[in-house]
């Protein structure tokens, strides 16, 4: 019976270079030893007896797993090239993502935003002994309420779009949100209108607050202009639609609407179609994220480009960094630029 190449040991591997097990042991966890010519049989020899390392082993030795804990969930366009972003630079430099997200059942049930297994995902990755962790918004929110999970076990984490407090020292990555709020402001008045909306995205999360703070000062800073806002409620964003019924059935109703995001613009292009107002005739729309989708909408949508894979590469060299201590100090605060992108969502008015 052949034997299997994936159960060659370091002894076989001592036999086949005629060295001892301890040099085999040493040459395999990357330290050097006394001679290039020793090193370069032992590596030999492992290859060919298709040597595989046992990693938790390694990671007993080491304290190292090679692991990080990932918690968001594919949701969308942008979480998921965030994602791609994490998982392509943590395979180059060979760690592995465990990605993990609050439960869900079936296609439409989902507990997106909902807290219902959140700590015990948290406690899964830990037990684990993961290197770091990476949190999309509500987990980082979580975070602010379980910080003794993750500090008492000297853990260094990376928020992605929600900003903890500097006196958690938790490093943090994100798009440049202030800046976009103010692209489109500039955009808009540049076109000629005078009467502003904001479909903004609920309050809890600094990338909404971010968003909004910029682009209300931009507009309330120039004259002749008037701006309502209007804030969506926590959980799925479907759930503007109300807000944005609100909006347009204004008296004195917006001629541009910033929605915090395509989803939320979803929302505003849905109320139009229901009293049959025209985009962009009656109403310009810009939204935030530049969605796959938002291209494709009936007119596509003006909005503002978010580096969404190099914001998951980032946020994975800054835990990797973190963990390897090639990082260290107070945590870091990292904005990625945006860009706005025009379509035919907005019109100049005279």
């Amino acid at each position: 019976m052949k034997q299997s190449r994936a159960l060659a040991s370091q002894k076989r591997i001592a036999v086949e270079a005629g060295v001892s097990q301890s040099t085999v042991s040493l040459v395999l966890a990357g330290h050097r030893v006394n001679s290039d010519e020793t090193s370069r049989r032992v590596l030999e020899a492992a290859e060919r007896l298709g040597y595989r390392p046992n990693l938790l082993v390694r990671g007993i030795q080491t304290g190292k797993t090679g692991t990080i804990g990932v918690l968001m969930p594919p949701i969308g366009f942008y979480w998921t090239e965030v994602l791609c972003g994490i998982h392509d630079l943590m395979s180059s430099a060979d760690q592995v993502p465990i990605t993990l997200w609050s439960a869900h059942t079936g296609t439409a049930q989902r507990d997106r935003y909902g807290q219902g297994e959140g700590l015990l995902q948290i406690h899964r990755l830990l037990d684990r002994r993961v290197d770091g962790a990476i949190l999309w918004p509500p987990f980082a929110q979580l975070y602010l309420e379980h910080l003794h999970e993750f500090s008492s076990r000297n853990l260094p984490v990376v928020t992605i779009d929600h900003e903890l407090p500097a006196e958690y020292n938790a490093d943090y990555v994100g798009s440049d949100e202030a800046s976009g709020g103010r692209m489109i402001a500039e955009h808009l008045y540049a076109e000629g209108h005078r009467q502003f909306g904001h479909l903004a995205a609920p309050s809890e999360s600094t990338w909404a607050t971010a968003r909004r703070k910029a682009f209300e000062d931009a507009i309330n800073k120039k004259r002749g202009t008037s701006l309502v806002a209007l804030e969506a409620p926590s959980g799925d964003t479907r759930q503007g639609i109300t807000q944005a019924r609100a909006m347009l059935a204004l008296k004195e109703r917006p001629s541009a609407i910033f929605a915090a995001s395509d989803l939320y613009a979803k929302m505003i292009y849905q109320a139009a179609k229901e009293i049959n107002l025209n985009i962009p005739g009656d109403l310009s729309v810009v939204g935030f994220s530049d969605d796959e989708f938002a291209q494709e909408m009936l007119p596509p949508l003006t909005t503002v480009r978010q580096p969404a894979y190099e914001i998951g590469k980032r946020a994975a060299e800054v835990v990797l960094g973190r963990s390897s201590g090639q990082i260290r100090g107070k945590g870091r605060h990292e904005e990625l630029p945006v860009n706005l992108i025009v379509r035919q969502s907005t019109r100049e008015i005279n």
